[in-house]
C-alpha cells in the first residue's frame, strides 16, 4: 500500500494484469481459427441466399410476363 499526500491515508496499488500462459495464447489462437472458419461459412451462407432470392425474383417476373413475352420466338437467331 502507498501512503498519499495527506497523513494516515492509505490507498491500493494499481491493478496489474498478469501474463498470458501458454494454455491462454493457446485458446485463443483456436478460438481465432474457429471464429475465422466461421465467417467463411457465414459469407458463403449469405452469398447463397442472395443467389436463391435473385432466382426466386427472376422467376417470379418471368411467371408474371409470360414465357412468350420474355422468350419470343426467333430470340436465340439472328436475323
Amino acid at each position: 500500500m502507498a501512503l498519499s499526500a495527506k497523513q494516515g491515508e492509505h490507498r491500493a496499488e494499481a491493478v496489474r494484469v498478469p501474463e498470458p500462459t501458454q494454455t491462454l495464447e493457446l485458446v485463443r489462437a483456436r478460438a481465432a481459427v474457429q471464429m475465422s472458419a466461421r465467417r467463411l461459412v457465414e459469407r458463403r451462407s449469405i452469398a447463397r441466399g442472395l443467389l436463391l432470392l435473385a432466382v426466386v425474383v427472376l422467376g417470379l417476373s418471368v411467371a408474371r410476363a409470360g414465357l412468350g413475352r420474355v422468350f419470343v420466338p426467333g430470340w436465340w437467331r439472328q436475323w
